[in-house]
């Protein structure tokens, strides 16, 4: 993928597949025994599109067991990990403050 100024790593076309079967809320968690680098490669590319949270959940089901024992992805997949429970807490702040503002 090339979009100008951001160089997002590329995928392989069974890397695109993978990516594809993360996002899918729906599909089953993936089995596939994954290198550090094609990992990284996958989380940089599910956060450019929108789908980190499902894959991080599907990483999650599937066990840190399963991941490469790379320090520099488990440092990554941590703080991603760290920002969407940021992330969702301020999102379900932002929800309760806007409900409490419509209800008046």
């Amino acid at each position: 993928m090339d979009v100008p100024g951001l160089m997002l790593p590329s995928l392989t076309p069974a890397e695109e597949r993978l990516l594809l079967r993360f996002a899918d809320p729906e599909a089953a968690a993936v089995e596939d025994n994954l290198s550090a680098k094609a990992l990284s490669a996958l989380l940089d590319n599910a956060e450019f599109h929108g789908v980190l949270p499902i894959m991080l959940r599907k990483l999650r089901e599937r066990g840190d067991a399963h991941l490469p024992s790379d320090a520099a992805l488990l440092d990554k997949l941590d703080d991603l990990r760290q920002k969407a429970t940021i992330a969702t807490g301020q999102s379900m702040l932002l929800q309760y403050h806007g409900d409490r503002i419509m209800k008046g």
